[in-house]
């Protein structure tokens, strides 16, 4: 079993001129990713893409995805710039497209390219974080907002410090895994070194939405193209009221912990097992995955059912959700 686009209660979509037309009729999600360009480029269907997009009550963010390499290549028309000047020169051509249409965050898109005619990130890192560096102070100070970074999970480990109190946007693809709790990737981050919990996941390439091996790029999202890129928002709704400008009902950490009322009988507990203990829908072990919680969270107890084979302690009813925790893994 996979993850499924359902899963997350804020979901949404990247584009650019590679998915061709778009039918935004079709569309399906709470958000959109633009991309604007890059380089000295701008990507051939952004302004279609956002004035449509303006039209339909989605959010809007947008991305520019990072030239590290022309400014080192002898033939460039830009050989021979500094990295920070080419990084702020970046800046200004994103600012340029996008200042006069919908205000939003700009997610700079950092990783590898053709190997034909650019080296591996990972080998010149230090001069790809330079160019990123000046993009992001250029087009704050633009903006007036804090820009964010694009990048893969494996990719975090990399970034100095100067980086990584920035809204983040992680690309992890999980294909063949069981795992339905939709913020393990938060605590993946977290391992990484980031300071911050990353906003959005993008969790797939392949347009897959429903786990059934069927690319739903053209039929789900009205795109000419079968695959498409998968996002889900794991961050808090007030963080998404804020990029984005509109209410939405997401969870503040994980699963919500609900505190019952002083009338209500429950018993605190705490969550002792590492990384995280799952919750079943119902009080059995191979019973669905509905979510997770991380190790010291409390949680409340309405009521204990009897265990199966080795939860000798029995099974945990939470107070005021669905589901069921193992005894094992709780402590008053």
């Amino acid at each position: 079993m996979g993850l499924k686009y359902s899963q997350f209660a804020i979901r949404g979509i990247d584009i650019s001129q590679f998915n061709g037309v778009i039918d935004w009729t079709k569309v399906q999600g709470n958000f959109v990713a633009i991309r604007v360009g890059y380089g000295n480029t701008i990507d051939t269907k952004f302004v279609e893409n956002i004035i449509l997009a303006q039209k339909k009550d989605v959010g809007i963010m947008y991305y520019w995805y990072m030239d590290f390499y022309n400014n080192h290549i002898s033939t460039s028309s830009v050989n021979g710039m500094s990295d920070e000047a080419w990084g702020a020169k970046q800046a200004d051509n994103c600012w340029s497209a996008i200042k006069n249409y919908r205000p939003a965050t700009v997610f700079i898109d950092i990783e590898s390219t053709n190997g034909t005619y650019a080296p591996k990130i990972e080998t010149v890192f230090n001069r790809a974080q330079t160019i990123a560096k000046a993009f992001l102070e250029r087009l704050d100070s633009l903006n007036g907002r804090s820009n964010g970074i694009y990048c893969s999970l494996g990719m975090l480990p990399l970034f100095s410090s100067w980086f990584k109190n920035r809204p983040l946007w992680v690309a992890w693809y999980p294909y063949r895994t069981s795992l339905v709790g939709n913020m393990a990737i938060v605590q993946m981050v977290i391992d990484k070194g980031w300071n911050t919990k990353p906003l959005i996941w993008q969790y797939a390439s392949d347009g897959i939405v429903n786990d059934d091996g069927i690319k739903a790029g053209i039929s789900y999202f009205g795109t000419q193209m079968a695959e498409m890129d998968l996002n889900g928002w794991v961050g808090t709704q007030a963080q998404y009221e804020s990029m984005f400008g509109v209410a939405s009902d997401t969870p503040d950490d994980e699963v919500p912990v609900v505190t019952p009322p002083a009338d209500v009988l429950f018993t605190s507990y705490r969550v002792t097992t590492w990384p995280y203990l799952f919750i079943r829908q119902e009080a059995k072990y191979n019973a669905n995955k509905i979510g997770l919680i991380y190790p010291d969270k409390e949680v409340s107890i309405s009521e204990i059912v009897a265990g199966d084979g080795s939860q000798s302690k029995g099974w945990g009813k939470l107070y005021g959700q669905s589901g069921f925790m193992s005894m094992n893994y709780l402590t008053k």
